[in-house]
């Protein structure tokens, strides 16, 4: 009797602690709205801000930071018009995301400078943090454009996606 009650006890504490680190791994999606704003400091160095907000299938809104950006041109293919990119971000709560390895590309002339603004897409994929993000997971899309022109010397993008926060 003793030795079923001591059996009994630990299937019952190990189905439990099971659930408990089966639900610390479990992905909460979020959906990804915000902007980014950036100037241009160099052809490849970007310098802005990023509004950021992820709101989770119910509706709650579950962060919503502005922040600073730092982005860096790794590479770019100039007849492809295709380009890669990491982020720094660090937002007003002390969290951070890094990104690495993001892919942009050309994908036609920007508004109103068609010779020296361009409408780019963005895919971030390859990110970690610190805080919500530090084992966050998915993939944000950046919609919009950069301009080099003159008097016009800024970039602007509209974010989506889903982001999964463990």
């Amino acid at each position: 009797m003793k030795k079923n009650v001591i059996n009994i006890s630990i299937v019952i504490m190990s189905i439990f602690t099971m659930n408990v680190f089966a639900s610390n791994d479990q992905c909460k999606e979020n959906t990804v709205t915000g902007t980014v704003d950036t100037v241009n400091v160099s052809q490849t160095l970007q310098v802005g801000t990023i509004h950021l907000q992820l709101t989770s299938e119910n509706g709650k809104v579950v962060f919503e930071e502005d922040g600073g950006l730092i982005g860096r041109i790794t590479s770019q293919n100039i007849e492809t018009g295709e380009s890669t990119l990491n982020h720094h971000i660090i937002f007003a709560d002390g969290s951070r995301i890094e990104t690495t390895g993001d892919q942009a590309q050309i994908t036609g002339p920007g508004p109103n400078y068609p010779a020296c603004s361009f409408s780019v897409t963005e895919i971030i994929s390859n990110f970690w943090g610190t805080k919500e993000f530090k084992r966050a997971s998915g993939t944000i899309t950046a919609e919009g454009y950069i301009s080099f022109c003159d008097g016009q010397n800024g970039n602007h993008f509209d974010l989506s996606g889903t982001v999964c926060l463990k």
